[in-house]
């Protein structure tokens, strides 16, 4: 599973610290959803950055995924749709799993 996961952070197919908490909480779309009330077509329109959340939604996004509120506001401050974050993301996975940067892409 963290193979998977990382290899989707490296494969630029995660655009934004919402999808990025997502998937490393190991979620789905429509898991997270129901855990907060909203339709499907909605997290996908947050994670497209189609739709912004308001700040409820971020501290419910943030208490579903058990993950610290202060997280996403700074990702979102930052204004690098999550770059930081899934630098942060990637090194943790290397050293968690023990492997070269080249290995996940």
């Amino acid at each position: 599973m963290v193979m998977i996961m990382s290899a989707e952070i490296t494969s630029g197919k995660s655009k934004n610290i919402f999808r990025l908490l997502r998937i490393a909480r190991d979620v789905t779309v429509k898991d997270l959803a129901d855990r907060l009330q909203i339709a499907p077509a909605y997290i996908n329109a947050i994670e497209k950055d189609v739709q912004v959340p308001s700040k409820r939604l971020i501290r419910d996004y943030a208490l579903a995924l058990d993950v610290d509120e202060r997280i996403i506001h700074s990702a979102l401050q930052a204004g690098d749709g999550g770059k930081r974050f899934e630098r942060l993301m990637l090194s943790l996975l290397q050293t968690l799993c023990g492997s070269d940067p080249s290995d996940l892409a």
